[in-house]
Formats: structure tokens, C-alpha cells, sequence
């Protein structure tokens, strides 16, 4: 053999690298974790073995965020990576993406990597999230019709703010068409004049909720120009739509309790009411007024005629009383005002505080240069004014 045909091993090694990567790319392993350590750089290394076999791992600190799971020695994982060739040592590495303990399943690898895809998309950024109104005067719903969710707002709703509208747009809320009604239902409120859209039912186990952890209701509620309120009836378990909605709760109550104010604390709700009283009443006045001039016209009964015309008068005789008093007091405090306007600027209050005015020509000396000695000049007093000779 001669050195035409040998190849540098670097050569042969990155051969072997380009044909492992790209037979196997990314993988899903199970085994037993062991020879666990955390590096001074934030990553982790281990491997993962079997009674025939070991792979060598790395987590890299970026993907950490990704993987809540606590690892330990001697327990079983699922590991989902891609496989990897380190050069230097010719040692094949598994770089995880998704590490979880092996009783989760393959559902919670699914959506681990689907969080992971939306959150790199920017799904969940707080830019996409809208502020919630602060008086809502309408708002949708999402639930299923009939059900304890839609029950659990309304009845929170007549309590913190009974003039607020809810419009229930029903939809399934599990089950293979869900997720296709959820979406729609949503889009329905989209089109509406609505303030906040709630989107939840009243709990259920973790499998009722996978419709909640859908891709397609994730873009749906990143799209709404309408705030989103996720109110799924869990505590435990985070869903898709509670990381993309606008705000998230643990029940439908809760939704309720903070989209709605409580109304003891609103002088608007106040305002608007007497404003709306104020219009009744004027419509009815019109109306009594309608009502008398047709009766006066028609002269069917005289004295009830002449007694509604006194009672009228009676009444616009108080208001006029009333009117009168309110406008009476409203000048008597005015003059009191413009009293006591001419009283501040009267030029002889200052005599009341003891000071005197000076006079020369008929001219109130302010500055002693002002002043002529040769000249004839008066002192005017509280009580009376002295005319004084000037130097001769």
C-alpha cells in the first residue's frame, strides 16, 4: 500500500461524521441515564445505556429552559436529539433537544416540541398579547353551550357588573371536532363588537385539555384582534392557550372576576344611569304633553281636563318656585362675590388699617420724588382730610 491511497485521519473521521449525521439525524432514545455531571459552562453531560449498549449525551445550557424534568442517575428517560459525531475523539454524542422521564409518553414529547416550535416563532412573545379594557361593555365566550363554564360568568357577571352583555358563541370543547369548532366559534366573536373573548370550560383531566394544546387554536388566538382570556379550569397543567392568550386564569370564575369590575367602585356606571334617567324622563314629559293636548283637543270631559290643566300648573308653579330660589341664591352669592371683589379693591381700605393718602393736584402721591413741598397738598385720614399749606 502506498501513501497515494492513505487519507489523513482527519479526512476519514469527517467522513464518518457526514455518514452518521446523515443517516440518523434526529432520534428518540430510551434508556437509563448514568455518569450525570454539570460542567462549569451550564452544560449537562450523561449517557444513557441499556444492558447491551451506551450513548453519550449533551445538554446544552440553551436547551435547559426546554426540559423541567429533574434528571437522576439509574432512571429512565426518553431522549429526543439528533445524533452527532465530536471529531476530535471520533465519539458519537446524542445532542438532546428534549429529555423527559419515561412514564410521560410520547403525547408530552409532541407537545414539548410543538411549546419549543411556536416559542421560537414568537407565539407567546408579550408584543402579540393585548391589555385588557378596563370597563367592558360586551363580552364573547367560548365554551360549550349549556355548560358549568358559561353558567360560572354569567353568574359572576350579575354580581361584579350587571349592565355588561355576554354573547355565548358554543362550541365542543374535547373530542375529535374541537378543535375545528373552537376555532370557528372564535372566529365568529372575531367579526362582533365584543370587548374580551374567554375561551375555557369548567376542567377536566389532562387528556380533556390536549384540545386546548392545539397548533391551529395557538395562530387562531395569536391573529385575534380581540384580547383573549384562557380560563381552562386547571391548575396544575399549562396549556398552549394559556402561554398565547392575552391573559390566562385557572377557571372560568376567575375570567370573569378580572375581566369585570366590581360595580360599587364605579361613578361611571352612576353617570351613565342618571344620564339615562334624565332622557326618560324628558321622553315622558313629551309624551304627558302630547297626551294633554290630545285630551284638550278631544274636550271629552271638561273637569278632568280643567283639573289636569291645575294639577300641571301646580307642578310647573313648584318648578318655576324652585327655579326662582336656585336663581335667586345663585346671584346672591355673586353679589356677595362682587362685594367682596370691591371691597379688596377699594382704595380706601388701607385707611381702615391705619395708612393715609396723600394728595397734590388732585393726584394721589405714590413716590416721595412725586412729592413738591412748595406745593399745596391734603392728607386724607379714616375719619376726615387735613388740607396742609406747600412752602413758600
Amino acid at each position: 500500500m502506498t501513501n497515494e491511497i492513505a487519507v489523513p485521519v482527519s479526512y476519514l473521521v469527517n467522513e464518518i461524521k457526514q455518514g452518521v449525521e446523515g443517516a440518523f439525524g434526529f432520534v428518540a432514545v430510551t434508556g437509563e441515564l448514568t455518569n450525570l455531571s454539570k460542567a462549569y459552562s451550564g452544560h449537562i453531560y450523561f449517557s444513557l445505556k441499556d444492558e447491551r449498549s451506551q450513548i453519550r449525551c449533551a445538554l446544552f445550557k440553551g436547551q435547559q429552559k426546554m426540559n423541567k424534568a429533574e434528571l437522576r442517575n439509574d432512571e429512565e428517560y426518553i431522549v429526543y436529539g439528533r445524533v452527532s459525531v465530536y471529531e476530535p475523539r471520533t465519539e458519537i454524542t446524542l445532542i438532546v433537544n428534549l429529555i423527559m422521564p419515561v412514564g410521560e409518553g410520547l403525547a408530552a414529547v409532541r407537545l414539548r416540541m410543538l411549546r419549543e416550535k411556536l416559542n421560537k416563532m414568537g407565539i407567546f412573545d408579550e408584543k402579540h398579547k393585548k391589555t385588557l379594557p378596563q370597563y367592558p361593555e360586551t363580552i364573547g365566550v367560548v365554551t360549550a353551550e349549556g355548560g358549568a363554564a358559561i353558567h360560572d360568568i354569567v353568574k359572576v357577571a350579575r354580581k361584579r357588573f350587571p349592565p355588561a352583555e355576554i354573547i355565548l358563541s358554543p362550541s365542543s370543547v374535547q373530542g375529535a371536532k374541537a378543535e375545528n369548532e373552537l376555532v370557528r366559534a372564535l372566529e365568529r366573536l372575531s367579526d362582533m363588537d365584543v370587548d374580551v373573548i374567554v375561551i375555557g370550560r369548567g376542567g377536566g383531566s389532562k387528556e380533556d385539555l390536549e384540545v386546548f394544546n392545539s397548533e391551529k387554536l395557538a395562530f387562531a388566538v395569536a391573529h385575534c384582534p380581540i384580547p383573549v382570556v384562557s380560563a381552562v379550569g386547571h391548575d396544575t397543567d399549562t396549556t398552549i392557550l394559556d402561554l398565547v392568550a392575552s391573559r390566562s386564569v385557572a377557571t372560568p370564575s376567575a375570567a370573569a372576576e378580572l375581566i369585570f369590575p366590581d360595580c360599587e367602585s364605579l361613578e361611571h356606571i352612576l353617570l351613565k344611569d342618571q344620564i339615562s334617567m334624565k332622557k326618560s324622563v324628558v321622553s315622558k314629559l313629551d309624551t304627558l304633553e302630547m297626551q294633554l293636548d290630545n285630551l284638550m283637543l278631544s274636550m271629552k270631559s271638561p273637569l278632568q281636563v280643567i283639573d289636569q290643566i291645575l294639577h300641571r300648573t301646580e307642578k310647573l308653579i313648584m318648578h318655576a318656585e324652585t327655579k326662582i330660589t336656585e336663581r335667586l341664591f345663585d346671584s346672591l352669592q355673586q353679589l356677595q362675590k362682587q362685594e367682596l371683589m370691591l371691597e379688596k379693591n377699594n382704595p380706601l381700605s388701607p385707611l381702615e388699617r391705619g395708612f393715609v393718602i396723600v394728595e397734590q393736584n388732585s393726584s394721589m402721591v405714590k413716590r416721595l420724588n412725586k412729592f413738591k413741598d412748595s406745593q399745596d397738598f391734603s392728607i386724607t385720614f379714616k375719619d376726615g382730610k387735613v388740607k396742609i399749606k406747600g412752602k413758600e
